[in-house]
């Protein structure tokens, strides 16, 4: 991917737009990047009443390519000192789960929402061990923000270019010792810091999406 040379033209941009319109590869390509085994026991849910959230892929001008941007969640809760999009849950003034990404959003890394433009959805995404289903929306601003993390919840900003990315040298495995048994989680090197879990699952589907973009 790296080779590809990622246009930040308004062009592919508009593709992106046009591709999130129709039949997206959906689950197929999440798993491609699923850990081995999700944890077992009681916070493990059924999905029959799940707590809806949505996070925001926000793609900008980076250089000479388009970048994105991933967090480095606090220490505490359930997914402390992960790499994560930026979102959470929805709330009772959420009109819409694309509100609700836009919202936390700006609470937690402080881009002003008003300049971005939303170019798409992803599949949702379910987490058995949180139950939350996950809404992703696809932003774009025609400008590299400035960040403004809430240090309560983001313990730093991690800008990746999509062609670092999604470069196939940056796609890695590594081994989780969970309580109950190893778990082989596929993961996206973003600056030396792993995207594993729903955020690659998510991820995985974008990557997909955008290469049926280039490779028209």
């Amino acid at each position: 991917m790296a080779s590809t040379g990622i246009s930040m033209t308004k062009n592919l941009i508009g593709m992106l737009q046009e591709r999130l319109t129709g039949e997206l590869p959906g689950k197929e390509s999440q798993v491609l990047m699923a850990p081995s085994i999700r944890p077992a026991g009681s916070d493990t849910y059924d999905g029959s009443s799940p707590q809806h959230s949505g996070v925001m892929l926000l793609l900008f001008p980076d250089g000479e390519g388009l970048s994105t941007v991933f967090m480095l969640r606090s220490n505490g809760g359930p997914h402390g000192g992960q790499i994560s999009l930026p979102g959470g849950k929805q709330e009772p003034g959420d009109a819409t789960l694309i509100e609700t990404a836009k919202r936390e959003t700006f609470e937690e890394i402080g881009v002003e929402m008003s300049q971005v433009k939303v170019i798409g959805l992803l599949t949702p995404l379910y987490v058995p061990h949180s139950n939350y289903s996950i809404l992703p929306v696809v932003g774009y601003l025609d400008h590299r923000p400035e960040f403004f993390p809430d240090c309560k919840e983001v313990a730093g900003i991690i800008v990746v270019s999509l062609a670092q990315l999604f470069d196939p040298a940056n796609r890695k495995t590594m081994v989780l010792n969970h309580s109950t048994a190893a778990i082989t989680a596929p993961y996206y090197d973003a600056c030396d810091h792993p995207v594993w879990g729903a955020t690659a699952m998510i991820i995985s589907e974008f990557e997909q999406v955008l290469i049926s973009c280039i490779s028209g």
